[in-house]
């Protein structure tokens, strides 16, 4: 069984004991090579012993684990992002399709990351998921936050106010972006939903989730008119609701997108 070389960096001393002591039990191939508290211990560990994998706390001692990422053009490692609940972080997180654990860690979930690293260790673009998720840092709960849309071949790293709408389609999700392009997405619709939730996003029907910012018209017996031309039923019991919603200037104006 090949190992993989791990770093743990966090800036209290017993979690780093505690994830140490899990990944030993719990993920044998994996080799703790050091641990660090800080960001220059964290840029210098990795400098010196090239890890395969990097569990890294958001919230360090005066920095961020995103501020390290930052000192990296290329990065030759994966990451496992180790976190406390905060909304907007995890928005960020999830939408950039990076992979992360909540303290306090569970033994289920930490494998799961693991497994899941080491199978994206043979890709080459993760450089572009973790540029993607410093972007979004900055852009937190903004619709100027891009969406790493996986596709059957590629990731496509779209800003979310280029989403006129989703479509459920059998087992996948077609997008539909507002230069009239489509990308057909191997996300199941219930995911896109998760993710966007927060970003002015609604599901009128079980099968179809829109944009806000792109209601054209609503017709009275259920359709809403998106910018495209595409007509979207509304279910019968979501109508109040949804007429609510919108006739109360629920929708974002477009100057704060």
């Amino acid at each position: 069984m090949k190992g993989f070389k791990a770093i743990i960096v966090d800036d209290e001393i017993k979690l780093q004991q505690v994830l140490q002591n899990k990944l030993k039990v719990q993920c044998p191939s994996i080799e703790v090579v050091a641990s660090v508290s800080d960001v220059d211990a964290a840029y210098n560990a990795i400098h010196t012993h090239t890890p395969d994998i990097v569990f890294l706390d958001i919230h360090l001692i005066e920095e961020t684990g995103f501020d390290l990422l930052k000192r990296f053009t290329q990065l030759h490692f994966e990451v496992i992002f180790v976190t406390g609940f905060n909304d907007y972080v995890l928005d960020a997180l999830q939408v950039s399709a990076v992979d992360y654990v909540l303290k306090p860690i569970l033994n289920k979930k930490l494998i799961a990351a693991v497994d899941r690293a080491k199978k994206r260790l043979r890709h080459k673009e993760r450089t572009d998921f973790y540029r993607n998720l410093v972007h979004n840092t900055h852009h937190l709960g903004r619709q100027s936050t891009k969406i790493a849309i996986p596709s059957a071949d590629a990731y496509d790293f779209i800003q979310i106010s280029d989403i006129i709408r989703c479509e459920g389609w059998d087992k996948y999700t077609r997008i539909h972006l507002k230069n009239g392009k489509e990308i057909l997405s191997t996300y199941y619709l219930g995911i896109f939903k998760d993710m966007l939730a927060s970003y002015n996003f609604y599901s009128p029907h079980k099968s179809h989730l829109i944009n806000l910012n792109y209601i054209s018209r609503y017709l009275k017996e259920g359709i809403v008119v998106m910018e495209d031309a595409a007509q979207v039923p509304v279910a019968r019991r979501k109508r109040e609701q949804f007429a609510k919603k919108v006739l109360d200037g629920f929708v974002l104006r477009r100057n704060e997108i």
